[in-house]
């Protein structure tokens, strides 16, 4: 128990950490964006002016300039940083279930066996019941979401309550409760919430309203970029945003730990005492993990039990989220390991 104490306080250490870094790190990258950007515009006008170029003239008038601006910019920056950061802390989860489309809340009655099995879990553990979710796709994941454990949720999604078995749905369960006891969602909650509005914010200047799969190559981008060419405005501060969530990709991967999966799986079996349901249940959720309603949110697919299925993107890369589960063989092995069973091989 000493280890999960100490696991439980890193996490929220750690959520503190990043919750601090957000207002420092929007106030000295909106510092580097101003000094840029005269830096941009000074060497622009001298090219257009003047064939006398001097850098360090350029460099004086752009750093007097931009501390001009930055003398009223940064305190706003920051204010904003902070109240952000504050909406993190305490609307975090509430914001990333509002980011999935056709999550709805079920009762006792709706989903009997689903709602009686996390509660059975909770009585068994002592903790109070989330609320369960269910989105309505026919794929298998599920992820868990809350700030603290009075005040939790877990997700899943249809197709893992039509095919998994009573066994292996409350292995899944105790594994996503074991999330929110160990304030990993917490800790997500954060990072998606601090990171997704300024990444969003740049692509919709950068792409608009519409945007497809297409838009991911070099080519769809250079046509966005081009139709906003008339407004240059949105392009400048677009670019900054979407750049600044590439800034934070390395606090992303410093907060995705792929040990706490591996640690829900062994509180998981540890509360159930079956080890080859939770074994199971990975295994048949590795054969169609991707929800489509995710693909939009990729930094919620690093929440699930599962990563959804999908090509890797820059960022995925980036950030980590490409890493963030340790491989599903593992898994199950590790599992096998505690009961001796099951292997993923001999599936019937």
């Amino acid at each position: 128990m000493a280890t999960a104490y100490e696991y439980i306080e890193r996490n929220k250490r750690r959520s503190l950490i990043l919750l601090a870094l957000f207002p420092v790190s929007s106030v000295l990258f909106a510092y580097a964006a101003v000094l840029g950007f005269y830096l941009l515009w000074g060497l622009l006008k001298y090219a257009h002016y003047t064939n006398v170029f001097s850098f360090a003239s350029l460099w004086n008038q752009s750093f007097v300039s931009a501390h001009e601006t930055c003398a009223w910019l940064l305190p706003f920056c920051f204010a904003v940083a902070c109240f952000w950061a504050w909406v993190a802390y305490r609307q975090g989860d509430q914001l990333v279930l509002d980011s999935v489309a056709g999550v709805h809340s079920v009762s006792r009655w709706e989903e009997f066996d689903a709602y009686t099995a996390l509660e059975n879990i909770c009585l068994t553990v002592g903790t109070p019941m989330p609320q369960l979710y269910v989105v309505e796709d026919e794929s298998l994941n599920a992820f868990a979401v809350g700030m603290h454990p009075a005040r939790a949720g877990i997700v899943v999604s249809r197709g893992l309550l039509k095919s998994l078995d009573r066994a292996q749905l409350e292995a899944v369960l105790a594994h996503e409760l074991a999330h929110i006891r160990h304030y990993d969602t917490r800790l997500m909650a954060i990072v998606i919430t601090c990171t997704a509005f300024f990444t969003f914010t740049g692509e919709m200047l950068i792409y608009g309203t519409e945007r497809d799969e297409a838009d991911d190559s070099w080519q769809g981008l250079a046509n966005r970029v081009y139709f906003h060419s008339h407004c240059p405005l949105f392009i400048y501060p677009g670019f900054l945003l979407m750049a600044y969530g590439y800034v934070l990709a390395p606090l992303i991967r410093f907060a995705l730990s792929r040990t706490r999966e591996s640690l829900a799986d062994a509180q998981a079996a540890l509360t159930t005492r079956h080890p080859r349901a939770l074994a199971r249940a990975l295994w048949r959720i590795s054969q169609d993990s991707r929800i489509e309603v995710l693909d939009g949110c990729r930094l919620i697919g690093a929440m699930c039990i599962e990563r959804p299925q999908g090509p890797d993107r820059f960022f995925d890369r980036l950030s980590g989220l490409g890493h963030s589960h340790p491989p599903v063989e593992e898994r199950i092995r590790a599992l096998n390991d505690m009961d001796g069973l099951f292997d993923g091989t001999n599936q019937r």
